[in-house]
């Protein structure tokens, strides 16, 4: 096999390598998006560094692959993927979303999931799933992965032929629908900046700094030009504007998780990855999550019953990415040198 695995998103980019089919990752390794000009470079210097052999390549990237040409959302990297297998003289490369990777590292659990309690919490405990909302998973029904880090990551896994499917698209650029007053003041904020104001302006690593400035101004406090990490970790502190920006991040999070159930009919689960949530997870307990999550009207039955769990496993991208070179969903998408 010798192959490459990768999960980049705008900020972090993760590799590991598998020697044979069906072996175990290896030489795990997390680099930083910003200290390489390109991903050839990245890729280059996690080679040399581990002294690899890598004739395949599989990586899961937080954009839209369906074309050549690869720009990334939320990095300043690009480059086309025919050029790629050229320029690595690969027998095999294959690029996939990285939502789709972490829908297919969930593959096993999504296909063992039970409507049996007792049997739920030992597959749960198995994958290291974290309960956020109890519920009555429906087995076979889609299960929707979604998640905040430096973009909204939004993805449907299916099992078609026995064999997994996830469901690529850009929800994270579907429209914000604002749910209370507050919401609505938001929107008109942010439509002085931006003719389109979609969730993952909001949802986000830079929408936690949109919402941040909107508390303060709303408050008329002097604004600090803050980073998302410190604005989460004032939160935690209990720093009043970070607070209340954090607990408004994640109520409007409830909404958009309750409308993509609603859409793709979601029931048998939702799982949070990304790396936001389990830093602030605390504070989602204490927002109008789950109020906003319900206020669905005549459908409100239809998504309290949807179990939500959290994902604290950062390798589920690489995990995911190892699984997709091998899924006869994606032949379609391998390149090869030959």
């Amino acid at each position: 096999m010798k192959l490459l695995v990768a999960d980049i998103g705008g900020t972090n980019a993760r590799f590991a390598y598998q020697e044979k089919n069906d072996g175990d990752l290896t030489n795990f390794t997390y680099l930083k998006c910003s200290d390489f000009e390109n991903i050839y470079d990245a890729i280059e210097h996690y080679q040399q560094k581990n002294n690899l052999d890598i004739q395949n390549m599989s990586i899961a990237i937080a954009s839209t692959t369906k074309k050549n040409d690869i720009k990334f959302t939320n990095n300043h990297w690009k480059f086309r993927q025919s050029e790629f297998v050229k320029y690595f003289k690969l027998n095999k490369l294959i690029f996939v979303n990285d939502f789709v990777a972490q829908c297919l590292s969930l593959a096993s659990f999504y296909k063992e999931i039970s409507e049996n309690k007792i049997k739920n919490n030992k597959l749960l405990n198995d994958y290291d799933l974290k309960t956020i909302r109890s519920g009555t998973p429906i087995k076979n029904a889609p299960l929707l992965v979604t998640g905040p880090g430096t973009g909204l990551g939004i993805c449907t896994l299916l099992n078609i032929n026995n064999y997994p499917l996830a469901i690529e698209g850009e929800g994270g650029h579907s429209s914000f629908a604002p749910n209370s007053d507050l919401e609505i003041e938001l929107l008109q904020h942010l439509r002085k900046k931006y003719d389109h104001v979609s969730n993952e302006r909001i949802v986000s690593g830079s929408g936690i700094e949109e919402i941040y400035e909107f508390i303060c101004f709303k408050h008329k406090t002097p604004l600090e030009n803050l980073k998302a990490p410190i604005i989460g970790e004032n939160a935690m502190k209990g720093e009043p504007n970070a607070y209340e920006t954090i607990k408004l991040f994640f109520s409007i999070f409830g909404t958009i998780i309750s409308s993509v159930i609603l859409i793709n009919g979601a029931q048998s689960g939702v799982v949070i990855a990304g790396g936001i949530t389990p830093k602030l997870q605390s504070i989602l307990n204490k927002s109008d999550f789950e109020l906003n999550l319900l206020n669905k009207g005549r459908r409100y039955d239809y998504v309290k019953a949807v179990p939500i769990w959290l994902t604290e496993n950062n390798d589920n991208g690489l995990i995911g990415a190892s699984k997709a070179i091998v899924n006869p969903h994606y032949i379609s998408k391998i390149l090869s040198n030959k």
